[in-house]
Order: structure tokens, then sequence, then C-alpha cells
């Protein structure tokens, strides 16, 4: 708002326009004889007396409204100084949450994306441990083929000892026959060295065989460890995928409240930019409003000195009015005449002045209401900026204890996961072992194939000599008819014998392909937890990695809340100041009103005096 300016380049006033057009000019005194300009001359030196006591004291209260403004322009300085570095903190505010927000939507959906991945990890975990099972039952299969491997060369280990037992006989047959029975003694003595050949070999197979039993029982309850461990490492990451799902159920109340916290602060914003302009308004005002102030409260000063001049005019006015009945009449005359020409002028800048003082004051108390009103505002926004900025921080601390829940359940699903990952490199472990031990058991196979074919050809060798002995008992008639009996005998426990172990040849390639087949599973138990094991590794890399995410959003979180509570202070104090402001502002508007009123009168009273001298000097030019 602008304010008139005092001094010799000062607009003239238009008084028909006047607000104070009101105030009565008294009209003219008629003075016609001495005794009225005696009267007249009374009364302006009254009228000049009462408006220097008026005018001292529009001085002195103008000097209170001056320092009382000048304070009012500081304080509102300040304010605005202080709501202009709220409004930087509401910004920092509003840019730091989006922060935040943006920290948190990349978080929930990471963890979205490894939720799933832990999950399909817990199912890959649950069909290896299926696998496991399978496997140990074939493994149970296996070893009872081997035992029955252990039967079969068990009779032929039997056979063996008959066959002995009967080439032990044909030699007694063959010492029977004398020099005919030659033959039959070395037949015999050969078919005893087949017969012990042959147990021998049954006897390596059975050793193999029992070797074989202890390295399957071995897998198998190896298997068995894998496939327990296995299903607890898929319990384990089931229950990190649970908890991995809550962490996001609470990511996703995390979102929704940032989303209200993101609304609150913009509210605030909002707000403080309504603030930030009533303050804005309210010190350009108060500024312009001291200047004013400062410059009446000057020209007050100013008009004291003139009223107290005037006083003294009219002071010496009176005496010459009183002087007019000595004999140096027309001297006096003449001089009244002079001085009240003068003092006519005088009075006449000094209502001029205080028109312009009246002027003043009713701009400034304009902009007195204007201040209060505005004031008003300003504790208004200030209080509703209060009210969004304290649940903004509600809101935050709610955020706060989520992430204190968010962090508890991270760390434990880190902490599941090496569980999970420890188990799953173990589990790779003992596969591996039990394939070693798979291509142990694979070259004692081919070690029994290799018994396999000389037990084969002991027996071949046994049935050819007692096909021999047959046909040579034969040759040597009567005296050879028992050692035909013999080689019968020897003949059909090698058949016996070859049908064992072909029976043994069957069991010996069920368990080789049974083997192979667990070899493949188990190889493919030992790539899929390797596959597995990459994963939860890669899982495990981004948790932890995350968790720096995590820390990153408290730390802005608790940064958050800092500055909200410096922002309450800061706000709960920019309310005061403007209620502060609002009762100054109150005060002022009373203040400069009472003083505008006070003017006025001083106003009425130099028209007064202007009109007593403009009589007083009428009446003195008639005498001259």
């Amino acid at each position: 708002m602008g304010f008139i300016t005092f001094g010799e380049d000062s607009p003239k006033r238009n008084t028909s326009e006047s607000p104070y057009k009101e105030t009565v000019i008294p009209s003219k005194p008629s003075i016609t004889d001495e005794k009225a300009l005696k009267e007249a001359s009374e009364l302006l030196l009254s009228k000049a007396q009462e408006g220097l006591a008026a005018i001292e004291e529009l001085k002195g209260t103008m000097e209170q409204i001056a320092a009382a403004a000048e304070e009012s322009a500081g304080a509102a300085e300040e304010s605005l100084s202080a709501v202009t570095e709220i409004k930087q903190n509401s910004k920092f505010l509003e840019k730091e949450a989006s922060e935040v927000f943006e920290i948190a939507q990349r978080l929930e959906e990471l963890l979205d994306e490894l939720s799933n991945d832990i999950e399909e990890s817990s199912v890959g975990m649950k069909k290896t441990a299926d696998s496991a099972v399978n496997i140990a039952k074939k493994s149970e299969k296996l070893y009872e083929a081997s035992k029955n491997i252990t039967n079969a060369v068990e009779l032929i280990t039997k056979l063996a000892k008959k066959t002995s037992l009967l080439a032990l006989n044909a030699a007694i047959e063959a010492a029977r026959a004398k020099e005919k029975g030659k033959s039959f003694t070395v037949m015999a003595s050969e078919i005893r060295i087949m017969a012990s050949k042959a147990n021998n070999h049954a006897q390596a197979i059975k050793e193999i065989v029992e070797n074989i039993q202890e390295k399957i029982s071995t897998i198998r309850e190896g298997i068995i460890k894998v496939k327990e461990e296995m299903e607890e490492a898929s319990r384990y990451s089931l229950q990190s995928a649970d908890k991995m799902k809550q962490i996001i159920s609470y990511m996703e109340q995390f979102m929704r409240t940032m989303d209200e916290v993101i609304s609150s602060i913009n509210r605030v914003v909002n707000e403080i930019q309504k603030l930030h302009q009533g303050s804005e308004t309210i010190a350009a005002a108060a500024e312009e409003s001291a200047s004013a102030v400062a410059e009446v409260t000057n020209t007050v000063s100013m008009q004291v000195q003139a009223f107290s001049q005037t006083e003294d005019a009219a002071n010496m006015i009176k005496q010459l009015v009183y002087k007019l009945n000595s004999e140096e009449r027309d001297a006096v005359a003449n001089e009244l005449a002079t001085a009240s020409e003068q003092l006519s002028s005088s009075v006449e800048e000094l209502e001029k002045s205080m028109e312009e003082v009246v002027e003043a004051l009713e701009q400034i108390e304009q902009a007195a209401e204007i201040s209060k009103n505005d004031a008003s505002k300003n504790a208004m926004v200030a209080e509703k900026s209060v009210e969004y900025i304290t649940h903004s921080k509600e809101l935050v601390e709610n955020l706060k204890n989520r992430l204190e829940d968010i962090d508890k359940e991270f760390h434990e699903i880190i902490s599941l996961l090496e569980d999970v990952k420890k188990k799953g490199e173990n589990n790779s472990k003992i596969a591996q072992e039990r394939k070693n031990e798979l291509n142990y058991v694979k070259s004692k196979i081919n070690s029994l194939n290799n018994t396999i074919r000389k037990i084969e050809l002991a027996i071949v060798q046994t049935a050819a000599l007692s096909i021999n002995g047959a046909v040579e008992a034969i040759r040597i008639g009567e005296l050879g008819e028992g050692f035909s009996e013999v080689s019968n005998d020897i003949r059909e426990l090698a058949t016996s014998s070859e049908e064992n172990l072909d029976k043994v040849v069957e069991i010996i390639d069920e368990v080789q392909e049974e083997n192979d087949i667990i070899s493949v599973e188990i190889n493919n138990i030992i790539l899929t937890q390797e596959r597995e094991n990459e994963k939860l590794h890669r899982i495990s890399s981004e948790l932890q990695k995350n968790v720096e995410s995590i820390n990153k959003v408290k730390e802005k979180v608790n940064l958050f809340l800092k500055s909200i509570d410096e922002m309450l202070t800061a706000l709960e104090q920019t309310k005061i100041a403007s209620d502060q402001i609002k009762e100054a502002a109150e005060l002022s508007h009373k203040n400069v009103s009472e003083s505008k009123e006070a003017a006025s009168i001083i106003l009425r009273i130099a028209r007064e005096m202007n009109s007593a001298v403009h009589g007083i000097s009428a009446f003195a030019n008639t005498l001259v």
C-alpha cells in the first residue's frame, strides 16, 4: 500500500475529496470593534495553546506507534525468514519422501521377484527329496539283488564242494581199475583243481558282493540323509517364502502409508506456500507501514515546533491588540496587520500539514487492518500446517515401526536361507560322495564279471572232463562203470553250476542297470542342487545388498522424523509469532485509529485558529 509523503513537493490535496470533509471549518468571524478583536486574540491564543498540548501528546503517541511499528516490522521479517526456512525444509521433506517411496517401491518389486525364486527353489528341493526317496527305494532293491547274487554264489560253492568230493570218488574208482584207471586218476585230479578254482572264485565273488552291499548300504543311508536334508531345506525355503510374503505385505502397507505421508507433506507444502505468501505480504506491509509511521511521527514532531511558534505569535498578537489604545496606535495597527498576515500564512500551512497527517493516518489505519487480517489468516494457516505436519509425524512413526518389523523379518529370512544354503552345499557333497561310491560299485561289478568268466571257464572245463571220463569209462568196460557214474554226477553238478551262474549273470546285469540308473539320478540331484545353490547364493546376495537399502530407508525415516520435529517446532513458533503479529496489528490499528481522531481534533483546532487569525487580520487592515 502506498502512503502520502510530506514536504514541499507533496501533491496539493483536493479538500473536496478528503475523507475529513465532514469537519466543519468555522466561518470567518466578523470583528467590528476592538472588544471583539480582543476576544478573537484571546481565542487564537487559547486554541494555539490547546493545539500545542494536543500535538505534543500526539507526538508521544506517534513515537510509541513508530517504535511498535518498527518492532512489528522486525518481527514480521523474522517470521518471514523462519517461514522461508520452513518452506525450504518442506521442499526437502517432499523430495526425501519421494526418494523413500522410490527406494521402497524398488525393494518391493525385488522382494516379489525373490519370493517367487524362493518358492521355485522350495519346489525344486521337494522334487529332489522325492527323487532321493526313489533312489533310496532303488538302492534297497539293489541291495536285495546283491543278496540274490550271494545266494546263487553260495549254491555254486556247494556244487563246487560236491564236485570236489565226486572227483575224490573218481580217484578211488581209478585206483580200483589199477593200470586201466590211470587216465581216470589224471581226470579226477583236474576236476578237483577246477572245483577248487570255482570255489575260490566263488569266495572272491562273495567278498566282492559283500563289499558292494556295504557300499550300497552307505549309498542308501547317504541318500536318505539327502532326502531328509532336502525336505528340511524345502521347509526352510517355504518358511522364507512365507516370511517374504509377510514382508511384501508389510511393504504394501508401508507404500500405502508412504503415499499418505507424501499427500500430507504436499498439503503441508501448499499450506506453507500460503503461509510464506502471507508472511511476505505482512513483512512488506509492516516495513512500509513502519516507514510511513516514522514519516508521520517526524512530521508531527515538526508540527510541535510549529504550534509552539504559533503560540508565541498568538501571544504577541494578543499583546498588540491590547496596545491599540496607546499613543502608538498607528504603528501598533501596522505591526498587528503584518503579524496577523504572517500568522495567517503559517496557520494555513499548519492546517494543510495536519490534513496530510490525518490522511496518512487513515492509510496507516487501513494498512493495520489489512495486516491484522493477514496475520489472522497466517495464524490459521500455521495452525492447519501444524495439524498436517503432526499427522505426517504420526504416519512416519508408523513407518518406522513397520520398518523395524521388515528389518527383523528380513534378517530372519537371510538366516533361514543361510541354513538352506549350508544344507544344499552339504547335500551336494553327500550326493557327490554317493556318486563316487556308485562308480566304485560299477568297478566292482566289472570285477564280478571277470570272476564270473573264470568260474564259467572252470565249469566248462569240469563238464568237458566229466564227458571225457564217461567216454573213457565206456572204453574200459566193466571196470569203468563206477567212474562213468561219477562222471555223470559231475556233469550234472557242472550243469547246475552253469545254470546258477547264468542266474548270477542276470542278477549282475540287473544290478549294473540299476546302478547306472541310480548314478544318473544322483547326478541329476547334483546338477539340480548346484543350480539351486547358485540361485540361493544369488538370492542371499540380493538380500544382503538390500539390507543396505532397508538401512538407508531407516536412516532417511529417522532424518525425516527429525526434520518433521524441527518443522513442527518452527511452525508452532510461527503460529505464536502470527498470533503476536495479529495482536500487535490489532493494537496498532487501535492506536492509529485513536491517533487519527486526535489528529482530526488538532486539524479542527488549526482550522479554528485559521478562522480567528483571518478575522484579526481583516480588522487590523481596517485600522491601517
